[in-house]
């Protein structure tokens, strides 16, 4: 084993020197130094990754620095040893070196310390005792890395230390509702309206309106929420002219989304937007009734502004409202990104309403076409809607599916299967007039339904996707890759799932189609950033493009994945849990794939909607420098985790 503590050493020397250390290896999640623990020597790790972090039970342990190979562990505690060979009271002459043999040894010993470290995975690290320094002290080049990795990690505490101030002088935590609970906000059970499943009609409405402030009632039998009424279910009454005496029970909505106390004000807030309703029933740690909240109480929490605050809004819009929904749509947007929503939900929350639109958009178009379909039909989207990652409205990206038509001898009927393809075609350039209106750009490489080559019957699309497996020429591979990202929005069930049946059968004859694709791959590897960020900047390594370098291939690495076991359908978050059902991925990786994939989305998300809010040419592209350092080495450990899933594919060929 060679490294700067054996420099100008014999083999023999080197050998009896490393005999007085030890090599240890770790696990991921393994402690290497707890917080009680004596530090009476450093380690070296000579491969894998730490996190030095301050423990905690009761907060979010925070983590201060990442200790990757060749740098050392221990260093906080290094001022023992240094004391101990340097008192205060003996100061070094500068023309006569002073050696640890040559002095005194103070009584102080090493102390605990308030942090600790642990291996964030499989690390190998060399234990070197403080008496082996001692012995090597002599040597310049050993005093030199060690004071070089001494300042080095000062600098970063430092800047570190200079990050966090500035964050939290500019942040007031008590005006950030992302940190409530539903709990600090909701209103108590002795401020709600409740009533029994057998209560009348007339009884429960009259109970709101001696309260004008109260707009929905919350039915309980034995303290277990059974329903809840709202003055929109009381205006149904009365313009159905059904009979107020009858009971409660026949109005109310049965088993409501309900959330436990303990959950945070974002959780709320989606699931509100995600479900378009207004009121939210409280529950306890028993799945009793603890209170009630309302989007009203929320906006109140902090004044959000434009939020688009009933989606039912977007299931009714007439075609003339078109033009202006995308700016409440944004507005929503921003407002779920200023209060730092994690940006999973945000865009959990955000494709739901884009849904909503689009198939609204359908609906008006086909309400403007001369006839009902006359036959079952699936709209599907791909790109970045498929995969439930619009933020921002994009370029449209879509195709069609419809039933085609058969006689008694299971032959096509080519008269009805032409009054479909005109319908279908017809309804296509429809569909994206109206998208357009809501704000969808029509795609410059034309992927929408309007082009007859994204349109046809089932056994067209098994020839078109047969063709694709057959002949997988580059362009063909663009397409599919296009393709297999889609994601079914509107249409019948029964003909999707057909779809899907086919997709299937056609990929088991498909090996080298799925091998071309995985050579493209091979041809795009995501960057290595395992060197430390400075080592980043002195290689001129200063911007990393998002989509380009890392979104696109871990799309795609995920799509070959799935595919080769027979996973046809689901966004990425899904396919990933599939392939953890199916075994390929481990617990440890599945979960940790999703976080990386969440930063790196986060960033992406964040730096492009930016960009828009000051008018800037949208790009994928980030800029290292304009990250702090807990930024950047998150960045690194995210993306070093996204291409083990890239290798992982590859290894398959």
């Amino acid at each position: 084993m060679k490294h700067i503590l054996t420099k100008n050493l014999t083999q023999t020397e080197s050998t009896n020197l490393l005999k007085k250390c030890q090599t240890f290896r770790y696990n991921q999640d393994d402690i290497i130094l707890h917080a009680t623990d004596n530090r009476e020597g450093i380690f070296l790790v000579l491969s894998g990754m730490a996190e030095v972090y301050i423990p905690s039970e009761k907060s979010r342990e925070e983590v201060l620095e990442i200790i990757k190979p060749n740098e050392l562990i221990g260093l906080s505690n290094i001022h023992h040893f240094i004391s101990t060979n340097y008192p205060q009271n003996q100061q070094p002459d500068p023309k006569t070196p002073l050696y640890p043999d040559q002095v005194s040894k103070p009584q102080a010993q090493p102390q605990s310390s308030l942090i600790q470290v642990r291996a964030i995975d499989d690390l190998e690290a060399l234990y070197i005792p403080y008496t082996v320094l001692k012995e090597r002290w002599s040597e310049p080049a050993i005093r030199d890395y060690l004071l070089d990795q001494v300042s080095s990690r000062l600098h970063d505490v430092y800047h570190s230390l200079a990050e966090q101030i500035n964050m939290n002088t500019s942040i007031d935590p008590t005006s950030d509702p992302t940190i409530l609970r539903v709990q600090d906000i909701m209103q108590p059970t002795t401020a709600i309206i409740q009533a029994k499943p057998t209560d009348t009609i007339q009884s429960v409405a009259k109970k709101l309106s001696q309260n004008n402030r109260k707009t929905a009632a919350v039915i309980l039998n034995n303290n277990q929420i059974q329903g809840i009424v709202t003055m929109h279910d009381f205006n149904r009454v009365i313009t159905s002219g059904k009979n107020t005496q009858d009971q409660v029970r026949t109005i109310m909505t049965e088993n409501p989304i309900t959330i436990p106390r303990t959950a945070y004000y974002y959780e709320a807030l989606t699931t509100m937007l995600l479900n378009g309703i207004k009121h939210l029933p409280v529950t306890t740690e028993n799945n009793q009734l603890a209170g009630l909240i309302t989007m009203t109480d929320l906006l109140q929490a902090k004044q959000p502004t434009g939020i688009l605050q009933n989606t039912e809004k977007l299931k009714n819009i007439t075609k003339e409202q078109l033009p202006q929904v995308k700016k409440e749509l944004y507005a929503t947007l921003n407002t779920i990104l200023q209060q730092q929503v994690p940006i999973l939900h945000t865009l959990e929350v955000m494709n739901t309403l884009y849904d909503q639109l689009i198939q609204r958009c359908i609906e008006l178009s086909i309400k403007e076409m001369p006839t009902d379909p006359p036959a079952k039909f699936c709209f599907y989207l791909m790109g970045s809607g498929a995969r439930k990652e619009q933020f921002l409205l994009t370029d449209q990206d879509h195709f069609l599916v419809y039933e085609g038509n058969r006689d008694s001898h299971d032959q096509p009927d080519e008269h009805i299967d032409h009054i479909a393809t005109r319908y279908f075609e017809d309804l296509s350039k429809k569909i994206v007039a109206n998208l357009e209106l809501a704000g969808y750009k029509r795609c410059k490489g034309d992927m929408m339904a309007s082009n007859p080559i994204w349109r046809g019957t089932l056994q067209k699309w098994e020839s078109r996707i047969h063709e694709w497996t057959l002949n997988a020429t580059n362009d063909r591979l663009l397409l599919a890759q296009n393709f297999f990202s889609h994601r079914h929005i509107a249409g019948d069930d029964t003909l999707h799932r057909q779809f899907q049946q086919t997709i299937l059968y056609s990929l088991d004859r498909a090996k080298i189609f799925l091998y071309r694709l995985s050579q493209l791959e091979r041809e795009n590897p995501i960057p290595t950033l395992e060197q430390p960020i400075r080592s980043i900047f002195r290689r001129n390594k200063k911007q990393i493009d998002l989509k380009k370098e890392i979104l696109f291939p871990y799309h795609h690495s995920l799509q070959i994945l799935a595919l080769m076991h027979g996973i046809t359908y689901g966004t990425p978050m899904e396919i990933i849990n599939q392939l953890h059902e199916k075994k390929i991925l481990s617990g440890n990786f599945q979960k940790d794939l999703k976080a990386s994939i969440s930063t790196i989305l986060n960033y992406y998300v964040r730096n492009r909607y930016k960009q828009y809010q000051n008018g800037e040419e949208l790009t994928s592209t980030l800029t290292l420098t304009s990250l702090t350092t807990r930024e950047k080495e998150e960045l690194m450990l995210s993306i070093r985790l996204i291409k083990e899933l890239q290798n992982h594919m590859l290894s398959y060929y």
